[in-house]
């Protein structure tokens, strides 16, 4: 039996809406596929980057180790290099002592020489006349003691003499002895230095080919922003490690003024020309310097800004052979890039006294003091707490 018209165009019409809408389901279906295919590869590719991110710290951090075990030797060298410059120092001293005392003793020498040779040339004018001649020849008893009291002593007087050369020429031989001794000493130490100053200047030359290879592969991996930043964090979680420890407060009735009262008139750790100034923007980064930058002779010495005591006294990442001070009320004063730290943590140290020497340790290729002042986790300018 056929289907009236009318039913048979509904059917169609929910037929063709029905399509229509398996179509549309259809086409959100691939489309919301797309997207989660899309949001995937997106997803895929940030883990990707994440991953090449935390390869490229760990390249940086092995990079940053070797260099850290590299400047802590090449300081240690260098000490040894000062240790036995001060002996062969000490050495051609006690030798210049010595050529001197043996030259004392030679000029003694040659005046006994003398005395004893005048003295032979005495006996030798008296001719053949011997002892006995001398006394059968005075006619008067006392004559005749005086000659044998003068005989006696003009004898007792040369033998004396011939000791006391016996002996100068004793002293002589032992000071040659012992000049010979120290010269083989001296010569020792002069190999040791030249071994140790030619070691030095290997890992001097190693240290550089670490910060070309760091520098670059910084550069290569685009990541000096982000280890600028994880820089700064490791920084401020030393300095609140650092305040935990709570060490021993300062004694108030030794205490100068208090930090604070001196802002203006502190003095500069050393002198020298600004290299990079508080608050100016680092190149690529845009990041802002936290302290100055200070142009320094390496080996110059670096003073304590204020009365304190030393918190921190290590190789720190970023900052080499580093010093913290911490002052009065919570102030710290941070000394970084040094060559040789004259001080270890936990020492008191005094306005102006010198606690490190100027060098380019944690990567710097001029030698330069990096100097930071702080006030709980809020840097300073330096610039308007140190006298102008």
């Amino acid at each position: 039996m056929a289907l009236p018209n009318r039913i048979v165009k509904i059917t169609k019409g929910y037929a063709l809406v029905f399509l229509l809408g398996l179509a549309l389901v259809t086409i959100a279906d691939e489309s919301n596929y797309k997207e989660k295919l899309k949001l995937e590869k997106i997803q895929s590719r940030m883990v990707n980057v994440n991953k090449e991110i935390e390869k490229s710290k760990d390249k940086v951090s092995v990079l940053q180790a070797e260099l850290m075990e590299n400047e802590l030797m090449t300081n240690n060298i260098s000490m040894q290099l000062e240790n036995i410059q001060y002996k062969i120092l000490k050495k051609k001293e006690a030798l210049k002592k010595l050529n001197i005392k043996k030259e004392n003793r030679q000029k003694i020498l040659n005046k006994e020489k003398e005395i004893l040779i005048s003295q032979i040339r005495s006996i030798y004018k008296i001719g053949k006349y011997n002892y006995f001649k001398i006394l059968l020849s005075q006619k008067n008893p006392s004559q005749i003691n005086r000659a044998i009291a003068y005989y006696d002593y003009d004898n007792y007087a040369r033998s004396k003499r011939i000791k006391k050369l016996g002996r100068t020429l004793k002293d002589i031989e032992e000071i040659e002895s012992i000049i010979s001794g120290q010269t083989t000493k001296l010569e020792l130490l002069k190999n040791k230095h030249e071994f140790k100053l030619k070691k030095f200047n290997k890992y001097r030359n190693n240290r550089l080919n670490f910060i070309k290879d760091i520098n670059k592969y910084i550069k290569q991996q685009g990541i000096e922003l982000l280890l600028l930043k994880e820089n700064e964090h490791k920084l401020e979680m030393l300095l609140n490690n650092l305040k935990t420890i709570q060490l021993d407060k300062f004694d108030s009735t030794k205490k100068e003024a208090s930090f604070s009262s001196k802002k203006g008139n502190l003095i500069w750790p050393i002198n020298g020309k600004l290299l990079k100034k508080y608050g100016a923007e680092k190149k690529i980064t845009g990041i802002k310097w936290k302290g100055v930058l200070i142009e320094a002779k390496e080996d110059s010495q670096v003073s304590a800004i204020s009365e304190g005591k030393i918190v921190f006294a290590d190789w720190f990442r970023n900052f080499g052979l580093l010093i913290i001070i911490e002052h009065q009320n919570s102030f710290l004063s941070l000394y970084g890039h040094n060559k040789k730290l004259l001080k270890i943590t936990g020492d008191f140290v005094k306005t102006g006294e010198n606690i490190a020497t100027v060098g380019d340790s944690g990567g710097l290729e001029n030698t330069a003091l990096y100097f930071e002042i702080r006030k709980g986790k809020k840097t300073l300018d330096p610039s308007k707490w140190c006298k102008k």
